[in-house]
């Protein structure tokens, strides 16, 4: 039984079957990761899916989370849950180009979403700003090149609609995994989704349909030589 530390009412965990929790994450996690696999969660939040990825302590976890506050949660939650050794947590933002951006926060809270890097415009458009904070962007390609870094089996890409500047910052790490669960909703469906397939496509990763209308709908999943 995972333990949390709660800061926030958005830093709550939701019940793992509730369609709100994105039970298709959970379900991807438990049937894909290997012992011994790497994976590197990318828009981590307060570690839900890092630490259900950890549990079993046979996997090791990224966990990137640009939210200072989130960041404070998640590794707390690492802590409650003896993963130290597991899960290695950044308080960095995936990006296109490796650089020093602000966050834009519509929610300064624990455990908030939708928030935004370098713009105030996130996967629904413009939104209130109640707060900055000054983050590294970091490219995936250089973050994979940093000594104490594993390289990754799976990515789970969930970043409110700036999925599609990390994965042109992430061609190198694409061509190599065996998966990525990516969220697909709003500006991603309507505008960026042609782009985001190609790139995806040209790494050698193939949509697997079956999982389109799982759970919440939002993420679609993409493998290398699933049979």
């Amino acid at each position: 039984m995972l333990k949390f530390r709660v800061d926030s009412p958005g830093s709550v965990p939701q019940d793992p079957n509730s369609v709100r929790s994105e039970p298709e994450t959970f379900e991807w996690i438990r049937t894909s990761l290997k012992s011994g696999d790497t994976l590197w969660d990318i828009g981590a939040n307060v570690g839900v899916f890092s630490l259900y990825a950890a549990i079993e302590k046979t996997n090791k976890v990224l966990s990137l989370e640009p939210s200072a506050e989130s960041y404070a949660t998640l590794n707390a939650n690492i802590r409650l849950n003896g993963l130290d050794e597991y899960i290695q947590a950044l308080c960095f933002a995936g990006s296109k180009e490796t650089n020093l951006l602000d966050l834009f926060m519509k929610d300064t809270t624990s455990g908030a979403s939708h928030n935004s890097i370098g713009s105030s415009t996130n996967q629904f458009g413009e939104f209130d700003v109640n707060g900055f904070q000054s983050v590294i962007a970091i490219k995936l390609d250089d973050l994979n090149q940093i000594k104490g870094v594993s390289s990754p089996d799976h990515i789970k890409l969930d970043v409110d609609g700036k999925e599609l500047a990390i994965l042109e910052g992430a061609t190198e790490i694409l061509s190599k995994v065996d998966s990525i669960l990516i969220e697909i909703e709003g500006i991603n469906l309507s505008e960026n989704l042609d782009r985001i397939e190609e790139i995806i496509s040209s790494a050698g990763l193939e949509e697997d349909t079956n999982w389109r209308n799982k759970g919440s709908g939002r993420n679609r999943l993409y493998w290398r030589n699933k049979t």
